[in-house]
């Protein structure tokens, strides 16, 4: 876990995103207060789980210091820079998935992974076959605890990361229409072998 959003793996590259919008200066300005803000919910949950430190709470604390500085513009700013951060993510796991034979071990195993990448998910409709993984997300804990600290939207970056990283495996063809985060009934996780 990390002690400030600077040494986030995912959220430090986001003072790029605020210097080239807004400039440098008022990027540190936003900066500084969105530090500020994910030491005020560390402190104020000594003992929160790993997935509320590392993802959470530096994006609430995000959204909230943008929010802060320019009203009305936090929600399209966050969300842009998830999409641009899934989308180098995807990258990686293409990198990653492109090794021979990753693919088919992925489906050979893809019962056991959706059950580790379910856990904590409130899931309906899982399908685990040879070819196709399907499930309805109906209730996230990082939407849950976002919404929990009054400032649900912020989750909504998250979710734009993931909606592009996972196009990354190959082998997956892989499709969501819906989103709890933007207020949907489930998120409609749709994976299907395409080797």
């Amino acid at each position: 876990m990390s002690n400030t959003l600077k040494k986030s793996s995912i959220f430090k590259r986001f003072y790029s995103e605020l210097a080239e919008k807004y400039g440098k200066a008022k990027a540190k300005d936003i900066w500084d207060y969105a530090e500020e803000e994910f030491s005020r919910l560390k402190n104020a949950e000594p003992s929160a789980d790993k997935a509320s430190v590392s993802y959470v709470f530096p994006a609430v604390a995000l959204y909230r210091s943008v929010e802060h500085f320019y009203p009305g513009e936090a929600l399209a700013v966050t969300r842009g820079f998830g999409t641009k951060m899934g989308r180098r993510l995807q990258g990686i796991f293409s990198k990653i998935t492109a090794f021979p034979g990753i693919p088919s071990l992925m489906w050979k195993r893809m019962d056991r992974i959706a059950a580790k990448l379910s856990d904590g998910y409130e899931i309906k409709n899982l399908k685990v076959t040879k070819e196709q993984c399907f499930m309805d997300v109906v209730s996230c804990p990082l939407y849950d605890k976002a919404r929990e600290l009054g400032t649900p939207e912020a989750v909504q970056m998250i979710c734009c990361m993931d909606k592009e990283y996972m196009n990354g495996f190959r082998g997956v063809d892989y499709k969501r229409t819906k989103s709890v985060a933007e207020g949907d009934d489930c998120c409609d996780y749709r994976l299907t072998k395409s080797l």
